[in-house]
């Protein structure tokens, strides 16, 4: 029947054919064990305890940011396409009024969907604001090597972020930029996840629209298949941590006000699928940096473009940077060619010292063979 829904809206999403996530200390499993058995097979796993002994687990608190950070403008999606322009402060001492709003409007609803959305900071690029925030955890935590972190600084993306929202607050489902693995740590508060293994993609995404089901309420006339996925169902609690496989469509919702950490990063078995897309990030960003003659922060509108490409994001790019879009073609063509050459010749120094190098030790065994005994 057109517009049949499984569930009527509902704040936290829940599916009688679940299966749950598997929990591990890392007392039971060691980095090279987890590796093997979960990140290489793109099997998630929540790791209860590897954050125990980073600082930001004991640090990083809602009033922490409000008193540490509270004069700190910040951006956050209310679901206008101007986002909220507040400052941390004001932000945090919201969170209930927030969540209250929210599920007042829901219950005048008589569907049950809240006329107003939760306010967000999602994907908070922290490292320009604050720095500092990033010795807070390890960047290359053992249980998920990192091959981005072998990168010289210039060609890493920026993959790491802070989530402060209320109660209520969500991520709908999607799939990870560039495919890349992910790790999520529940610093303050608990979320509820919802994942799907990426062969179940068809049943729960829409080629045509580029849209995915809404899991508060599916609609069966969209996604006639959608109740023959299986979903992952579990919720991540305080101090917990998350590994989201490469290309697996996941959903989360905030049960409490929280904070969360999150990183992108490219595993082992995954390096092949990223480099390619690390190589056109590097020439887009070089391009872009030496056109606006600074080096580009990762909350920068340019940054999209050098992140996805696309000829939507280089437009907005060029207008950003001054210059229009064949120009700045043209500039990234040239500063390619620029650092080609810079790497030929340096290339052509070294092999130049090498010889000299062997050279003069071929003249100094000589002469060594030569001394009479």
């Amino acid at each position: 029947m057109a517009g049949e829904r499984v569930i009527q809206w509902t704040a936290v999403p829940s599916f009688p054919n679940a299966i749950a996530c598997e929990k591990k200390s890392v007392a039971d499993i060691t980095p090279d064990a987890f590796e093997r058995d979960y990140v290489h097979r793109a099997i998630p796993c929540v790791l209860t305890d590897v954050t125990a002994e980073w600082p930001c687990r004991a640090r990083w608190s809602l009033d922490f940011f409000a008193r540490e950070h509270g004069d700190l403008e910040v951006s956050v999606d209310d679901g206008r396409k101007e986002k909220m322009r507040t400052t941390m402060r004001e932000y945090i001492e919201r969170f209930e009024e927030f969540a209250r709003d929210a599920e007042a409007s829901a219950a005048r609803d008589p569907a049950g969907r809240p006329g107003v959305p939760v306010p967000y900071l999602r994907t908070w690029n922290f490292e320009d604001d604050a720095p500092e925030l990033s010795e807070g955890f390890p960047h290359d935590s053992p249980y998920f090597r990192d091959f981005f972190q072998t990168l010289k600084p210039t060609w890493r993306p920026p993959f790491t972020w802070l989530f402060l929202g209320p109660r209520g607050s969500a991520t709908r489902l999607h799939v990870d930029v560039w495919h890349t693995d992910a790790w999520l740590t529940m610093i303050r508060g608990s979320k509820k996840f919802v994942m799907f293994h990426p062969a179940h993609l068809p049943l729960i995404h829409d080629e045509a629209t580029g849209t995915y089901v809404d899991l508060h309420a599916p609609d069966l006339a969209k996604f006639p298949r959608f109740r023959d996925a299986t979903p992952i169902e579990f919720t991540l609690e305080e101090g917990e941590t998350v590994y989201i496989p490469r290309k697996w469509p996941h959903y989360a919702v905030a049960l409490d006000h929280g904070v969360s950490l999150t990183v992108n990063f490219a595993s082992a078995a995954n390096r092949r699928g990223v480099v390619d897309r690390c190589v056109a990030y590097a020439n887009r960003r070089d391009a872009c940096e030496h056109v606006l003659g600074r080096t580009l922060r990762a909350s920068d509108n340019a940054m999209k473009f050098c992140v996805h490409g696309g000829e939507v994001n280089k437009n907005l790019a060029a207008s950003i940077l001054g210059v229009d879009a064949d120009e700045l073609d043209r500039r990234m063509r040239a500063r390619r060619l620029e650092r080609l050459r810079a790497e030929a010749e340096e290339a052509e120094r070294a092999e130049e010292e090498e010889e000299e190098a062997a050279v003069e030790e071929a003249g100094e065994s000589v002469a060594a063979r030569a001394v009479p005994a």
